[in-house]
């Protein structure tokens, strides 16, 4: 078949741009390479191909762990989505303009016909647009970066894999998770984690009253989550409530039998926190050249600015911080809101988006080593494959089960049990082909939480049937003998189960997914309340 596609800047062609097709082949799977050569010096735009090709069910996916999921078909737009913030929109899709306009597969696309998906994303961030009539064109998207006169780029590949939606899946996830250099470690550790029962409310304290309990019955990874340092973005110092240096909690946790874990989000600075008051050149910046907002987060105080990661003084930051951590004795790390390297902005150099946040990544796995165990969240996910070892795919799962807050259209993209359910299954093809696949935390408590009986299994079920990794969140002091028993069950059935996931037909109600223990089918509509 015979391929074009354009360079366009602000929805002009660029003429003095060559933009050359290479594409090979093989049986149902055909590779296409796309190369630009700029005659005259531009900056960002997109590269757009259209596919001879007709979705009319996909799945619509976002860029990161926390954005939409859903099946669905081409006319289902949701305009509404358009009058979100910028912010918000920026952090949910690769193409925040794309918002109540169109719908599109960020990274990949599953849809009736097979999937349609790009190998990397190294060099930019890539998106496969679907139109009200289910045409397909795919866009890549070059952001800010720079072109220079007779220059020549490569853009990350994309696989086009025709067939059933199921085995294309497996096969486009095998293929992508091989080019990006995955790192999946073939058995989840039993985790413990602060934050769906204390969320920021933690103490030295209530940790080493979990800790016995959580080394007595099982638990490997303990780790301290959200509230113990001092500022969003000060990641060498602990809050007032902390009157323990995080060295001593981690040898604790360490001669109590557990791999000591902590909570960071790497790339943030709070408004006039120490990073945005003595280091206001280490933001990104928005046209008026003021920080640009990655996010709003009314726990912390509001406005979330993000850091520029093509800084050599940000990267050095970056990675001494988390030498530190690892000085410190802490082996396992959590690292959020990774989308805020990839924030919309100008920073000191002309890159994209994609690759900014590679380097911020490349710097905490420096920091930490390649043999500590490195778990992602809130990230754009191909561009994370080869740093991480594992990543959570779904929204927060919380101790409710329906969406509550959320932006007019977007009721997929907030806390709620039901959303990490249904984002996590439809992504458990990546699940060791990737990464270890997250599902977020089980909460097994059956006080102090607004899930049912049957919700608390349906997270439990999902866990198992997306990767087994299995993380607990509850004061564990209110466990009795029957839930310590139920949490054995569990890590003997993941034990069980270990190994990649299929999804023989991503489109069925209720879902299938294939592990190598057999078939889970979870008895539970995503278009109905798990109540009924």
């Amino acid at each position: 078949m015979e391929l074009r596609a354009a360079h366009y800047v602000d929805g002009q062609v660029q003429p003095t741009s060559t933009v050359r097709v290479i594409s090979a082949t093989n049986g149902h799977l055909t590779t296409i390479t796309i190369e630009v050569e700029a005659a005259q010096s531009v900056s960002g735009g997109t590269i757009e191909l259209e596919l001879p090709y007709v979705a009319m069910r996909f799945l619509e996916q976002g860029f990161q762990s926390w954005s939409v999921v859903r099946r669905t078909t081409p006319g289902d737009i949701r305009p509404v989505r358009a009058e979100a913030p910028r912010w918000f929109r920026g952090q949910m899709l690769a193409d925040r303009d794309g918002a109540g306009v169109e719908l599109a597969g960020d990274g990949y696309l599953v849809f009736d016909g097979g999937v349609i998906g790009f190998l990397s994303a190294s060099t930019s961030f890539g998106t496969i647009k679907v139109a009200r009539d289910g045409s397909l064109r795919v866009v890549w998207l070059l952001d800010e970066l720079a072109l220079e006169a007779g220059q020549t780029l490569q853009l990350d590949p994309l696989l086009v894999a025709l067939g059933d939606p199921g085995a294309m899946y497996d096969e486009y996830a095998e293929l992508a998770g091989r080019a990006s250099g995955a790192r999946a470690p073939k058995r989840s550790p039993r985790i413990w984690c602060s934050w769906y029962q204390y969320f920021t409310a933690i103490t030295p304290t209530i940790i080493r009253q979990n800790l016995a309990l959580a080394a007595a019955h099982g638990v490997e990874v303990f780790q301290i989550d959200d509230g113990w340092q001092a500022e969003i973005g000060v990641w060498n110092d602990t809050g007032p409530a902390w009157d323990v240096p995080m060295s001593q909690l981690a040898d604790e946790i360490r001669k109590a039998g557990c791999t000591p874990g902590i909570w960071t989000a790497p790339f943030l600075a709070i408004e006039g926190g120490t990073i945005a008051n003595e280091h206001p050149e280490w933001l990104v910046t928005n046209e008026r050249g003021e920080p640009t907002t990655a996010l709003f987060h009314g726990g912390w105080g509001g406005k979330i600015f993000a850091l520029d990661t093509t800084r050599d003084d940000v990267i050095a930051h970056i990675t001494n911080t988390f030498a530190q951590l690892r000085r410190d004795g802490f082996d396992y790390f959590k690292i959020d809101f990774l989308h805020a390297a990839s924030a919309v902005g100008n920073r000191s150099e002309a890159v994209t988006r994609a690759q900014a946040l590679r380097r911020g990544l490349a710097a905490v796995r420096a920091g930490i080593g390649e043999d500590a165990y490195l778990l992602g969240c809130g990230s754009p996910l191909l561009s994370a494959v080869g740093f991480v070892d594992a990543m959570r795919v779904s929204e927060d799962v919380a101790p409710f089960f329906e969406p509550r807050e959320f932006f007019p259209g977007f009721e997929e993209n907030t806390v709620a049990a039901r959303n990490a359910v249904e984002a996590t299954l439809l992504r458990a093809p990546l699940h060791r082909r990737w990464f270890a696949v997250d599902p977020d935390c089980v909460l097994v408590r059956p006080v102090e939480t607004d899930l049912t009986e049957v919700e608390r299994l349906v997270v439990r079920e999902t866990a198992l049937a997306s990767s087994g990794f299995i993380a607990l969140s509850d004061d564990l002091s209110l466990y009795d003998d029957s839930i310590w028993t139920l949490v054995d069950d569990l890590y003997r059935e993941a034990e069980a189960i270990e190994g990649t996931r299929s999804l023989p037909d991503p489109f069925a109600i209720p879902l299938p997914v294939t592990t190598p223990g057999g078939t889970f089918v979870l008895g539970w509509d995503p278009a109905s309340s798990a109540r009924e």
